[in-house]
């Protein structure tokens, strides 16, 4: 049933299509952003008219400060962010704790860490392994953590408070562009996260996890031709990929016999990435 001209829906869209109508803007882009503004407001009081406002405030900031052109003097890979130093964790350490009343942001600098939710039967769902450049903790009211963060290799991290960013983004226009675009893909991440554990079987959601962090490190200057470092071991690996430890190893020794990707002692060589592609269903347009 299509929305009526007066449904929330249909009003949000309308401010979509009359941004678009005079700014250059993807779909993908678009989507990203709407879906990650509904998912960060979900259960606010007086949802439809926060969420328009929102949505309608945003959109009149991203036109009026627009992309492009040289970085501002606030620098993602310098050793300071809002005139915060980074901040070094040895490896398997936790940064935050589901459940925490804090509102302490992580930027990360370098290294790998894993978000992930414990479970009340002792396990864990790893949801994403933040990479350099990746926000974490950026919620749009106050209250308990979603998720715990921990390092699995040494983790450089720039730690602000939720003020001080918001104080910033609405300051630097270039900034502000360049955290919504990371949080809109952050929530197509989630998105692609939640197939493989409910819909995609064990060699898809193997093959495809693989691929992604091949664009992302990629992106960031970690991976080159179908070849990166990978730190996970096979347990955290299961975690992510919602599988037992048993399965997962199974499956990449399926994949390997294929001829299709490779994972020992660290290391990840896609060999056939065509192929690796066709097999998971592989579209990295939401990554960008």
């Amino acid at each position: 049933m299509n929305a009526s001209r007066s449904s929330f829906p249909y009003r949000m869209r309308a401010v979509e299509n009359e941004y678009n109508g005079s700014h250059k803007i993807s779909n993908g882009q678009t989507a990203g952003i709407t879906g990650f503004l509904v998912s960060a407001i979900v259960g606010c009081a007086g949802i439809e008219a926060i969420a328009l406002l929102f949505m309608q405030a945003l959109l009149q900031f991203i036109s009026s400060h627009p992309a492009g052109g040289t970085l501002s003097k606030i620098e993602w890979r310098t050793d300071e962010f809002l005139g915060v130093a980074a901040k070094n964790y040895r490896p398997h350490s936790v940064l935050c704790r589901q459940g925490d009343d804090d509102d302490r942001i992580f930027i990360i600098k370098s290294g790998w860490g894993i978000l992930y939710r414990d479970l009340h039967n002792g396990e864990r769902q790893i949801v994403d392994t933040p990479l350099k450049g990746d926000i974490v903790g950026f919620r749009s009211v106050d209250g308990p953590r979603f998720a715990s963060l921990a390092s699995i290799t040494e983790l450089s991290v720039y730690e602000v408070s939720r003020k001080e960013l918001v104080e910033a983004v609405l300051s630097d226009g270039i900034l502000g562009n360049k955290i919504a675009c990371s949080l809109a893909r952050l929530n197509a991440i989630f998105a692609e996260h939640l197939m493989n554990a409910g819909r995609r079987n064990a060699i898809t959601r193997t093959a495809h996890f693989l691929l992604e962090l091949e664009e992302r490190l990629s992106a960031i200057g970690l991976a080159a031709h179908g070849r990166y470092e990978c730190p996970l071991t096979q347990h955290e690996l299961a975690d992510v990929l919602g599988m037992t430890t048993v399965h997962v190893n199974r499956t990449l020794g399926e994949l390997r016999k294929a001829g299709l990707v490779s994972f020992r002692a660290g290391h990840v060589h896609v060999m056939s990435r065509l192929k690796l592609v066709k097999t998971a269903g592989f579209d990295k347009e939401y990554l960008r």
